[in-house]
């Protein structure tokens, strides 16, 4: 089964595709960001999917879907659509057997009606944070308040208590020595499972900041250090997937090759 991105750039190309099974599909409804990251490597537009072609891909193209993420590498909840998308989707032949599952940075978190997630059968929220003190979160992500996420994550959890919370981090030279502290924080609020990433360079990209690339890069042997440690420390605690530079590459790969990009 694949494991395919749908978003601005190629539901076009998947619409061609003859029904199919999806061990997982990434889903941007949209094509922006409320968070400036000084790593992130992808375009922005306004641009947005449309409901009713969304609506023929879950019925002409889907068989059935296993895993369903909304929010991939752009802001889910910048879409005032979000519940309505998810109720759609939980609706169809498409709704998720496994993983229903919503991504985002947690700023506009509060904005969505939680009762309408839970209604859609969401039960995971993965939260893209970098760090628990605010200068280095700061320092790698811009346009966000760590306050802001903190807050609306202990609401949230207070309002779905049995949907998972998941952290992803990207692990770069300034966040490395964070990175356990956020561990505790994330524990702190009922986080269950972190994955976290080491941060990769592209200099090939017209979008990404060349200029603080250099500064957040590890060196070889840093990220399975900290991996190392964090789960000598945290192991018994929660789940941890921890992924270096060459393991993503190879995720990158195969999503590419099951979604046209």
């Amino acid at each position: 089964m694949k494991d395919s991105q749908l978003n601005v750039y190629n539901l076009k190309q998947m619409r061609q595709l003859q029904p199919e099974s999806f061990d997982f599909v990434r889903f941007d409804p949209n094509n922006d960001c409320n968070v400036h990251c000084v790593y992130c490597h992808n375009h922005r537009s306004k641009d947005a999917i449309d409901t009713g072609e969304l609506r023929a891909f879950l019925d002409e193209n889907v068989l059935t879907i296993e895993n369903f993420q909304m929010g991939c590498v752009m802001e889910p909840t910048l879409d005032k659509r979000l519940t309505d998308l998810m109720l759609l989707i939980s609706r169809s032949k498409g709704r998720p057997k496994q993983r229903f599952i919503l991504q985002t940075n947690g700023i506009q978190l509060h904005m969505h009606d939680h009762a309408r997630m839970l209604e859609a059968g969401l039960n995971e929220v993965s939260v893209s944070i970098d760090a628990a003190d605010v200068p280095t979160h700061k320092a790698l992500r811009g346009g966000t308040s760590i306050t802001q996420v903190g807050s609306n994550l202990a609401a949230f959890r207070q309002a779905c208590p049995d949907v998972r919370v998941v952290f992803i981090t990207t692990v770069t030279r300034i966040n490395l020595a964070a990175v356990r502290p956020l561990v505790e924080f994330g524990l702190d609020l009922g986080v269950t499972h972190f994955v976290m990433r080491e941060v990769f360079y592209r200099p090939d990209s017209d979008v990404v900041n060349h200029a603080r690339m250099p500064e957040l890069l590890l060196e070889e042997g840093e990220f399975g250090r900290m991996a190392a440690e964090i789960h000598a420390t945290f192991g018994r605690r929660a789940e941890f997937d921890l992924a270096d530079n060459a393991q993503l590459e190879r995720v990158n790969t195969r999503m590419k090759n099951d979604s046209f990009r």
